[in-house]
C-alpha cells in the first residue's frame, strides 16, 4: 500500500541519533554511523523525529510500504519500555489525532493484561489529551501548546466572520496549531481536504486585515522564505 513514511538523507546523517528519542516505535537507530528506519511497520509517518533532526536529513515520503501495526509496535518495542514510555507513546499518538491507533493500543493493553498508564495520571496534563479506553476528552486550553496538534474546530463549531470595521474587536480566523511549518504534521486531520493557506510569517504583521482577507476557512502554514530551508 503507499502511505506516507519517514525517508532519510544518508548524505545529510551525521549519525547524531538526535531522532532516535523521537520514535518511541523503535523504527529508527542508528547503524554504521547514519540513523537507518529499520522497519515499515513501526514507522508511524508521523514525522515526530523529524524536528530533532539537526540537519535536516528526514522528511516524510510517499511511497509502497507496509502498514504501520499499532499492536505489533506495542508487543516489540512499546510495552517492553514500562507504563512511562506506553504513556508518552499515548500521548504521542493523541497529540497527533491518531485515535485508531490509541484504540489498538489501550485493546492491546486490555488483551495483555497491562494496565493503561494514562488511568493511574493523578489528573489530566494541560497540554496533553487523557484517554480512557473508550472515551477521548478534550485537552486544557490554557497556555502555550507547543507543537501539539490541535483543531479548533474538531467539535463541528466554525468561526463568525472578521469583523472588518476599526473599532470592533476582531475575531481570529485561526483554524489549527501548530502553524510553523517545521512543526506542522503533514498526517494531522485539519489538513485532510483543507484549502492550505501557506504565508511568509511576516505576513501577519505586514497586511493589517491578514484574518480576513486571506485565513478564512483555511488551514495556515507559515514560514520564513529567506531564513527557513
Amino acid at each position: 500500500m503507499k502511505r506516507q513514511i519517514i525517508t532519510i538523507d544518508e548524505k545529510r546523517c551525521t549519525g547524531c541519533g538526535d531522532c532516535i528519542p523521537g520514535c518511541p516505535e523503535g523504527a529508527l537507530q542508528v547503524i554504521d554511523g547514519k540513523a537507518r528506519l529499520i522497519s515499515d511497520l513501526f514507522c508511524d509517518g508521523l514525522g515526530a523525529c523529524i524536528g530533532h533532526c539537526p540537519t535536516g536529513a528526514m522528511k516524510i515520503e510517499t511511497r509502497e510500504a507496509e502498514p504501520y501495526n499499532e499492536k505489533r509496535v506495542m508487543h516489540e518495542s512499546i510495552a517492553k519500555g514500562g507504563p512511562n514510555v506506553i504513556a508518552a507513546h499515548l500521548h504521542h499518538l493523541m497529540e497527533h489525532g491518531q485515535t485508531e491507533f490509541v484504540q489498538q493500543a489501550l485493546e492491546y493493553l486490555q488483551e495483555q493484561g497491562i494496565a493503561n498508564p494514562l488511568e493511574s495520571e493523578a489528573a489530566p496534563q494541560p497540554e496533553r489529551q487523557h484517554v480512557h479506553a473508550g472515551h477521548h476528552h478534550a485537552p486544557h486550553a490554557g497556555g502555550c501548546p507547543g507543537s501539539r496538534t490541535i483543531d479548533f474546530n474538531a467539535n463541528g463549531k466554525t468561526h463568525a466572520a472578521v469583523a472588518t470595521t476599526s473599532n470592533a474587536p476582531v475575531q481570529s480566523a485561526l483554524r489549527q496549531w501548530p502553524i510553523q511549518l517545521h512543526l506542522v504534521s503533514p498526517q494531522a486531520p485539519y489538513f485532510q481536504g483543507s484549502d492550505l493557506l501557506l504565508a511568509a510569517d511576516c505576513c501577519a504583521f505586514a497586511v493589517g486585515d491578514f484574518h480576513g482577507s486571506f485565513m478564512q476557512g483555511k488551514s495556515l502554514a507559515i514560514a520564513c522564505p529567506k531564513l527557513d530551508s
